[in-house]
């Protein structure tokens, strides 16, 4: 009977993670929806921010996006830090005299260019964005808009990803992106985002704090919930729309993911006051969008060991069959992905399956202090 009762309860959690908290969010849009705003008519100081590291494949096309970015080019200032780089990147960017650069010879990670760079910007409005990420000529004018209202701290744009040629990478992630989207609209509708988009996001330069730099840390995240914590809220703007092309496939995603995960669980330390019953939404949002899904794992396991507890019954007996065959059919995915186009009902267990054993590889990774604060670009299309 435990079994059953442990079972079901999984099961509930993984549903309410993924479905029955975004119809949850439909309701309460309908019927606590914010009130439009008014656009701030003058146009703030803006400094992009980006830390680079080997970039040398994008970077490029990086500095033209910049220079194609509609708003007066007296009022924003582009402002790139390169970490330890080796491949000539800090050479590209230091030959254009209209970016500021700041090159560091070791190492630090992230967070630790950011902390070193931000004091640096003279904008009243901190845009952070990452070397493969591509904006609209628009975006920051829309992005900033909101900033008339002060009860607004950040706003985060909408990132869409492109030309990616792997089947399974293409259509998992491109779904996923969607669906995270959808709910960060009607969450910025309701009160506030939980968790910017890291290519695409500004936040009012005053409210930015020091990263941890000891750790890897997910910098957009934490960001923003700091905003939140400060008594402002993040939005979520549609219309600011940027692009990126990350890894080229399934196996390049999952270490990218093994790395968000660890730093995921790394922040969670820094929000806790967020999640007391007290903070009302925001507590509601960060235990159903962001702690709860990131158990799906763990959950994920006891579902299919209760199963197996349960096999008494010919209902479980099936559930445990349906479980097998679903991990069987992303192990499929797993060795065909390079080798063969792999139909839609392979695509989806294994971009599931392994999205969530990244998170899990990544919770073990923060436990044991095993990912380092340093990344390494992935292989992009």
């Amino acid at each position: 009977m435990f079994a059953v009762v442990l079972f079901w309860i999984t099961v509930f959690l993984i549903f309410y993670t993924y479905c029955g908290y975004f119809l949850l969010l439909l309701i309460w849009h309908r019927l606590a929806r914010r009130k439009s705003l008014t656009e701030r008519s003058d146009l703030p100081t803006v400094t992009m921010v980006i830390s680079a590291h080997n970039e040398q494949a994008v970077i490029r096309k990086k500095i033209e996006n910049c220079r194609s970015i509609d708003y007066p080019r007296g009022r924003i200032e582009f402002l790139f830090g390169t970490d330890g780089c080796t491949d000539g990147t800090d050479r590209v960017l230091q030959q254009n005299d209209d970016l500021r650069v700041i090159a560091f010879s070791e190492r630090s990670g992230k967070a630790g260019v950011l902390n070193r760079l931000v004091p640096q910007a003279t904008g009243e409005i901190l845009c952070f964005s990452d070397a493969n990420t591509i904006y609209e000529p628009d975006a920051i004018r829309k992005l900033v808009r909101h900033l008339s209202d002060e009860r607004i701290g950040g706003v985060c744009g909408n990132l869409l990803l492109t030309d990616r040629e792997n089947p399974a990478a293409k259509e998992g992630e491109a779904r996923y992106w969607h669906y995270e989207n959808r709910i960060k609209k009607l969450e910025g509708d309701i009160r506030t985002v939980f968790g910017a988009s890291g290519g695409i996001y500004v936040i009012r330069r005053e409210l930015y704090q020091p990263l941890p730099a000891d750790r890897m840390i997910n910098d957009d995240f934490l960001l923003s919930m700091r905003v939140v914590q400060q008594g402002y809220d993040v939005i979520y703007d549609g219309e600011a729309v940027a692009y990126e092309t990350p890894s080229s496939d399934v196996k390049g995603e999952f270490r990218r993911k093994v790395r968000i995960g660890a730093a995921n669980f790394a922040v969670l330390p820094q929000i806790a006051d967020l999640l007391h019953p007290n903070k009302g939404f925001i507590a509601f949002g960060l235990w159903s969008h962001k702690i709860v899904r990131w158990l799906v794992p763990f959950l994920l396991l006891i579902a299919l060991i209760a199963s197996a507890c349960a096999l008494d019954r010919p209902f479980f007996q099936w559930i445990f069959a349906a479980q097998l065959l679903f991990y069987g059919t992303a192990l499929v995915g797993c060795l065909a992905e390079k080798r063969f186009s792999l139909p839609v009902f392979v695509l989806y267990p294994y971009y599931f399956t392994a999205v969530n054993l990244a998170l899990a590889v990544g919770f073990f990774r923060f436990l044991f202090r095993l990912q380092k604060p340093t990344w390494q670009s992935i292989e992009r299309n």
